[in-house]
């Protein structure tokens, strides 16, 4: 939506001290977003006005000329191809500088100074396409210049000022005033603008016309619940030409293209006012009938764009007698448009309800200036001055016009008038500072509010403009006196808050630690899977599918269950992954469904049925292509430093499960964690993969977890780190022997294996176990004797309990 300053100022004088951008801002504060100020004179910089004292034929071109321009205060040499430049033409000159585009075509691009055949051209008599200013000034051919002899003009006025093409645009965003049917019109927005600055508003004039009863023009309304409102008058002795002037350009400036006289003001007072209206051209309207009714089932109708349209039934539709002529409150039909040898119309001014607008214009794909209006549920009211105006003007274009008919008006106007209750006390509450009554009062009036203030309380009419949809409750009023106000003037105050302690969630700050702690300190990367589970991982797993939760709405069959372990889904990820990674570790926290367990969630009044357990599972994988035992070993690496992280100390028991070549069962207390271990070679397509799992009922784990931390000074005393390799059965476990071994003396702060190896020059049925051993005491430094029979001690119970043998 195109706001013009100009226009404008025919019912208002904007203050001389706020520049353009100020309105601009003060609009965007108060009303609407603007999206860009435009200064039409702009786009016409360094274009003059020029008057041709001589012609000669170009030396080296037959199609050119160079001419002699006066350009007020110089006569400048300029070569021009026009085919109807003459002596004594005023004309448009581009001068070095100005914005112009070859031909009409391409980018605008800078003039300059420039050789044409061997011949310095100082600028540019410019044709119409050339300059922007083609919807204005249509020409026959794209040869023809811009001929300013018509107007009152002289030589050196810039173009802008001659034409008066030197008005503010402001550029609305149409999706800020959906709400507001009343600011799709230019006076809507002047209202506004005297609302903000304090300004008197012209009063709107409507002027009654003399009218005869030559034509019975007759209007059936069959769909009075979508046609609030339908007047119609006929106007004889019509002639269509051109539009003037003035009217050219005011269309110009708010992006509508002149096409003749009768279209053009109906477009007028569309913008004008926010009114759409329509003209029939007469001759075309069977018996002078005009009937608003709906359209059947597989009906098609064309519109004035020439497309034949399917129409949806039920559509909105005015006809005549015997034929639609019009798509109600969208667009006019190619039947019964104006033409160049029209003499008499039928002027339609309507009020028809949104959302029937809304719906077949999104049915058809069209929109239209006229739809974007109804569709805001404008007033029904403004329907008679819209016909009016529009009637006013094309009498005064077409001299020898006149109004044929009365003019028939059916009111089915279902919008009753609103009157608010509005405390003192609520406007001051709510805006959060306390406005002067009688400013309350002035803000009301000079938005034309019926205002009266009793007992601290004020009684208010809203104006039928604003009461179809927008203001029907007190809180309208309270932001109606806010933004007139002004939003900034709300003083700035921190509220007081009464701060507590958050509660501590136990579940949630484990959830977001140890998510923290695999992705950051382990390089896990944490996966989403779908609440329901791979069938064909439960398979392969060995679990009984019958013991899954079973959806009843199942999308597909493969996600008819839901999970009972994360590990099914996060298997089908790792076998995803593994086309296009060796090496990777994901984890998952996520709920899963028990169906064996009820949960704390009832499903009927009788609280006897209940959903199963929901509770929260963690669940991760670590995929490489090293052998078994490695993988193993960093899983149980992890687990043991899951078991410091978290402060639970737990035990790890051997267990079978028919999915894992090693498991082992975590207890803490006798109570069942978790487990890990290593994934069956078998169960993967890729054999040289090597997965290794570990999973812990998270909400029974959450119970155990010692979030307090203890810290400890640095050790006084440097340790002492030395390297041992030993070869045993390959049966013995690392944990038995790592048992042993900090078990001999307190001395031994940490034993850290860093490999393991097997192979012939080992043994059969043997392998080598390599470890660090860090050595420190409190209270000395150790010397190197200390750690030596140390060693000789770790060594001699390794012999005695594993038969182990020192490499």
């Amino acid at each position: 939506m195109y706001l013009s300053l100009n226009w404008v100022k025919n019912w208002l004088k904007l203050p001389k001290d706020v520049d353009n951008k100020q309105i601009a801002l003060d609009l965007t504060m108060a009303t609407v977003e603007v999206e860009e100020v435009i200064d039409q004179a702009e786009a016409l910089k360094d274009i003059v006005v020029g008057k041709v004292k001589e012609i000669v034929k170009h030396p080296q071109a037959d199609r050119l000329q160079v001419c002699q321009v006066d350009t007020g205060e110089s006569v400048e040499k300029i070569v021009c191809g026009g085919s109807n430049l003459s002596k004594g033409m005023l004309v448009a000159v581009a001068q070095v500088g100005a914005k112009v585009r070859w031909h009409g075509q391409g980018n605008w691009v800078t003039l300059s100074k420039a050789k044409i055949r061997g011949v310095e051209s100082q600028g540019m008599i410019a044709a119409v396409e050339e300059i922007g200013l083609g919807d204005l000034f249509p020409s026959r051919s794209e040869t023809e210049i811009l001929d300013l002899s018509g107007f009152k003009v002289k030589p050196g006025q810039p173009l802008s000022q001659a034409l008066e093409l030197d008005d503010t645009i402001i550029d609305i965003d149409n999706k800020s005033i959906n709400h507001r049917p009343d600011l799709w019109g230019q006076y809507g927005l002047a209202r506004e603008l005297a609302a903000i600055y304090h300004l008197k508003l012209k009063e709107y004039p409507v002027v009654d016309l003399t009218t005869k009863n030559q034509i019975k023009l007759k209007v059936s309304v069959q769909d009075k619940a979508n046609c609030f409102r339908y007047l119609g008058w006929a106007i004889k002795n019509i002639k269509i030409e051109d539009s003037p002037w003035w009217l050219k350009k005011q269309l110009q400036a708010v992006g509508l293209r002149p096409i003749n006289n009768i279209v053009d003001v109906t477009n007028y007072v569309m913008y004008e006012l926010g009114q759409p209206l329509h003209a029939f051209d007469a001759r075309q309207i069977k018996d002078a009938h005009i009937q608003i009714k709906q359209a059947k089932k597989g009906e098609s109708f064309i519109t004035l764009d020439g497309k034949r349209r399917k129409l949806p039934e039920g559509a909105l539709m005015i006809s005549d007698s015997q034929k639609y002529v019009a798509l109600a409150g969208i667009m006019g039909g190619q039947n019964s448009e104006i033409g160049t040898d029209t003499t008499e119309i039928i002027l339609e001014s309507a009020n028809f309800r949104a959302a029937s607008v809304r719906r077949t214009s999104t049915a058809l794909g069209l929109r239209s200036e006229s739809s974007a209006r109804f569709e805001k549920s404008i007033d029904p009211l403004l329907a008679e001055t819209a016909i009016k105006k529009a009637a006013q003007l094309i009498l005064s274009l077409c001299s020898e016009s006149y109004i044929a008919s009365k003019l028939v008006d059916v009111n089915n106007n279902p919008f009753k008038e609103i009157t608010l209750e509005v405390p003192e006390s609520l406007i001051n509450q709510r805006f959060g500072a306390v406005i002067h009554t009688t400013d309350i009062k002035g803000i009301l009036q000079r938005l034309q509010f019926g205002v009266e203030h009793r007992s601290k309380t004020f009684q208010i009419k809203v104006p039928s403009f604003r009461a179809t949809k927008d203001i029907s409750i007190p809180e309208d009023i309270v932001e109606e006196v806010a933004r007139i106000y002004g939003y900034n003037n709300i003083p700035y105050q921190l509220p007081q808050v009464v701060l507590q302690e958050p509660i501590f969630d136990v579940a949630y700050q484990g959830a977001k630690d140890i998510k923290k702690w695999l992705a950051w300190a382990q390089a896990y990367t944490e996966v989403y899977t779908y609440a329901f589970t791979d069938i064909v991982w439960v398979e392969k797993l060995g679990f009984d599918l019958k013991q899954h939760l079973k959806v009843k709405n199942a999308v597909s069959p493969e996600q008819s269950y839901l999970n009972l372990s994360l590990l099914p889904n996060l298997l089908s990820k790792a076998e995803d992954n593994l086309r296009w990674f060796d090496e990777f570790r994901i984890f998952e926290l996520e709920r899963v469904f028990d169906k064996r367990s009820r949960g704390a969630y009832h499903t009927d009044q009788s609280k006897k049925k209940f959903l199963p357990v929901q509770e929260k599972s963690l669940a991760g994988l670590e995929v490489s292509s090293y052998n078994s035992e490695q993988v193993f070993l960093s899983v149980k690496g992890l687990i043991e430093s899951l078991m410091d992280y978290w402060n639970i100390k737990w035990q790890s028991e051997k267990i079978k499960l028919p999915y894992a070549n090693h498991a082992f069962q975590l207890k803490h207390q006798d109570i069942i964690l978790g487990n890990f271990g290593l994934i069956k070679d078998r169960l993967l397509d890729d054999a040289k993969a090597k997965i290794g799992f570990w999973q812990f009922d998270f909400a029974l784990l959450v119970k155990y977890i010692n979030f307090s931390k203890r810290y400890q000074s640095l050790p006084k005393f440097p340790s002492i780190r030395r390297d041992m390799a030993v070869v045993v059965d390959e049966t013995v476990g690392w944990s038995d022997l790592e048992k042993e071994i900090i078990n001999i003396s307190s001395l031994i702060r940490q034993v850290e294996p860093f490999d393991v190896f097997t192979g012939q020059e080992i043994g059969a049925n043997k392998k080598s176990l390599a470890f660090h051993l860090e050595f420190r005491s409190d209270d000395k430094t150790l010397m190197a004797e200390d750690v030596d029979q140390l060693m000789k001690d770790v060594l001699k119970i390794l012999e005695k309990k594993f038969q182990a043998v020192l490499r």
